[in-house]
């Protein structure tokens, strides 16, 4: 009797121990789902068209590109919903989670009336460079002060500041000043660019007076003129390089002191003749560069190794330079593309390496496409047409003469917004509806809007919504006028974007590391959602202004 007595407890306890052990695994799984990245890192290729993950992939490691694509979730069709596609707006909306229409950012550079002039999207007159030195108060003039003052919606990066109480770390790392400071938001703890007139990496006095001793010795080390130094040639043989044009293309820049855009160039000899520190920036080495400024600033902010999840924003500027000045088809875009992939797998080491796999959560993507060279596209029977803005400037104005008596109504033009001077005594309604009949007439202009005015309307509008989006009425043209496919500002060499089209907006958008799930999703995603995505994995508020919807299919398992 004691003996079934006993057999009975064993199994009892057993079985109690067993379902504990249940319980205790799920409950296990639970708490660990509910913690959070010790790291956050955006990184964002200036300029990637979403086909050059699929058009170079034969020359792609394993360790860059196709590892995110490979073990993390690929978003294939992402694209931008307003024009201009540039770089500036796209910084900011991937990180407000919205479009200018919200956070203010129409353009890299646009008409500002109160100042009756030109302005850049991250001035700010009233800050200073900081450098080795510290304060350079020679640059306090809009020129060269920056900050993120001009974006008027919070970002992703400002509420995990607040959410934190300011415990969270956020950095902004790039070649482009803008492309540092959009991302890192308002209560960044720093945001560093690099300085093309000496080869460091600078910030402004909107974060800090001095810059910290590891910025201090890095820059010290003088990387850059290491860089400069070298000979640029592909990294494979230039044989395996099959997706692009012939290496002697026509539309593609001479350097000075050559007389071909040909394979190899040799830095040290074109430097001087070529911008000297500048010139790294039209390289991949430019990308060679802020990698190795990104290992350092990780291990100098000691990013991730605190109790609160923190955000580095990394951009890398240099793809964009180089698609300016070779364009989508040359071989140096490809072995760019190719060199860049292999810094995405040092990346990914440095990020195993100092913060530990599975500990931090990456996404990747671009701030905007770029289009085919219109001669490119004619060469080959496709159509295309390069437009001028200067000629259309000038065809408006005289026309407005005519018909107003002559003046300057034309206060400033690009190849997307038209803002009219304050000046001139004709009804602001009058002059619009006028310039409006002109610019439908030149030849290339698909559509043309007029949105400050309330008789506006979307109706028949291909691209209506786009326009909705980009729309601030403090900020923008009093027109917003848009091309024909194919056709391009004038340029003599390379690419250029800001139109509404596919070649323009679609990017990539690639998730990875901490809770992703591996997948692919053909669904159409707004690159707005980037932001409202990030704060739900990291249960923080949405920005301000955000886009309410995030990428659901990053949330199968939770």
């Amino acid at each position: 009797m004691n003996l079934k007595k006993d057999i009975i407890k064993y199994f009892t306890i057993h079985v109690l121990l067993f379902l504990g052990m249940g319980i205790n695994a799920q409950t296990a799984k639970k708490i660990q789902h509910q913690e959070k990245p010790k790291l956050v890192v955006g990184v964002i290729l200036d300029q990637m068209r979403a086909e050059y993950l699929n058009r170079f992939k034969a020359n792609f490691g394993d360790d860059g590109f196709k590892r995110l694509m490979k073990d993390g979730f690929n978003a294939k069709n992402t694209h931008y919903n307003y024009i201009p596609t540039a770089t500036c707006l796209g910084h900011a909306s991937i990180y407000t989670g919205t479009t200018p229409t919200n956070h203010g950012i129409v353009s890299n550079d646009w008409y500002n009336r109160r100042l009756k002039r030109k302005m850049y999207c991250v001035e700010d007159t009233t800050v200073f460079l900081v450098n080795n030195l510290g304060i350079d108060t020679s640059t306090v003039n809009h020129r060269f002060s920056r900050s993120p003052k001009n974006i008027k919606t919070t970002t992703i990066t400002d509420e995990l500041k607040l959410f934190s109480n300011g415990r969270s770390k956020v950095i902004g790392v790039s070649i482009k000043d803008r492309s540092a400071i959009s991302p890192a938001g308002h209560l960044a703890n720093a945001a560093y660019w690099y300085n093309n007139k000496t080869g460091d990496f600078i910030t402004s006095s909107y974060y800090t007076k001095t810059l910290p001793n590891w910025l201090v010795a890095f820059n010290k080390s003088k990387k850059a003129d290491s860089l400069l130094n070298s000979t640029w040639a592909p990294l494979l043989p230039i044989n395996q390089y099959i997706n692009s044009n012939a290496d002697d293309d026509d539309f593609e820049k001479i350097l000075k002191g050559r007389k071909k855009s040909t394979f190899p160039y040799n830095l040290k000899e074109l430097r001087k003749s070529n911008g000297n520190y500048a010139l790294l920036t039209e390289t991949p080495f430019g990308n060679s560069l802020l990698t190795k400024m990104v290992q350092a600033t990780l291990k100098g902010e000691k990013l991730g190794k605190g109790p609160e999840t923190d955000f580095l924003a990394i951009s890398y500027s240099s793809t964009d330079y180089v698609g300016h000045a070779f364009g989508i088809r040359s071989k140096e875009l490809e072995d760019t593309y190719v060199r860049m992939d292999r810094e995405i797998a040092q990346l990914l080491k440095v990020l195993d390496d100092q913060v530990g796999k599975g500990n931090y959560l990456l996404f990747l993507t671009a701030d905007h496409g770029a289009s085919d060279h219109p001669q490119f596209l004619e060469s080959n029977h496709l159509p295309g047409e390069f437009f001028s803005v200067q000629d259309i400037k000038t065809g408006l104005n005289n026309h407005l003469s005519e018909v107003y008596g002559t003046a300057d109504y034309v206060a400033y033009l690009d190849n997307t917004q038209l803002y009219f001077t304050d000046e001139v005594q004709i009804p602001k309604e009058t002059l619009i509806n006028e310039a409006v009949s002109f610019l439908k007439k030149i030849p290339g202009v698909k559509e043309v809007y007029a949105p400050s005015l309330n008789s506006w309307t979307l109706a028949n509008s291909s691209i209506g919504e786009l326009i909705r989006n980009s729309f601030d009425p403090n900020e923008s043209g009093d027109i917003i006028y848009h091309m024909y496919s194919g056709w391009m500002a004038s340029r003599n060499y390379g690419t250029t974007h800001s139109t509404a089209y596919n070649s323009d907006t679609h990017v990539p958008l690639l998730w990875y590391g901490w809770d992703i799930p591996q997948g692919i999703s053909v669904k159409p995603y707004r690159i707005t959602q980037v932001a409202p995505t990030i704060a739900f994995i990291l249960d923080i508020p949405l920005p301000n202004a955000s886009d309410k919807s995030p990428i659901e299919a990053l949330f199968i398992n939770n």
